[in-house]
């Protein structure tokens, strides 16, 4: 994506603070000035009023979403319809956190839905796998928070609702 993109939308509420941080790192480590947006889940009638805070979206503008975990889909579905309401923009990319790898509506993942729904490249910083791989049996502080037990309630999580 580098910066190919004119803007950043973090859905309320967690995804606020991500954007807020991805947009001050892009300008502190890379030189990017990249502004963003989120949305308020009730619309304001006093002050500036309306849905959405920070910058405004133009017509055209390509938006980057930054969501902190995806599970059904429902928050970026939301946002995706919130924006044609605000401006007909092009969403060029999402970025989440963690990939729980869960399936969407059919047999492949929800993330994989929104690439074919919307045609926009996802691009998640680590999946469930990646964490179980990497706590499991690795004590943090001297606790180990993925022992044998848990690593086979997750594994049998991940089999009953997990992504073909």
């Amino acid at each position: 994506v580098g910066d190919q993109f004119d803007a950043m939308f973090g859905p309320a509420y967690k995804g606020i603070p991500l954007a807020t941080s991805v947009s001050g790192a892009l300008a502190r480590n890379y030189g990017i000035d990249k502004p963003f947006f989120f949305n308020r889940k009730e619309a304001k009638d006093h002050g500036e009023g309306g849905v959405m805070v920070g910058c405004k979206p133009q017509d055209g503008d390509r938006v980057v979403i930054v969501e902190d975990v995806v599970t059904a889909g429902t928050a970026v579905r939301e946002s995706i319809a919130l924006f044609q309401k605000v401006a007909p923009v092009k969403i060029s990319s999402l970025f989440v956190s963690v990939d729980r790898m869960e399936r969407g509506q059919g047999s492949c993942s929800t993330l994989d839905e929104l690439r074919k729904e919307y045609g926009i490249a996802v691009h998640p910083i680590v999946t469930v796998r990646d964490i179980i791989q990497f706590l499991y049996e690795r004590p943090i502080d001297g606790k180990v928070y993925i022992d044998h037990a848990m690593k086979e309630r997750m594994e049998a999580y991940l089999r009953q609702y997990g992504a073909e």
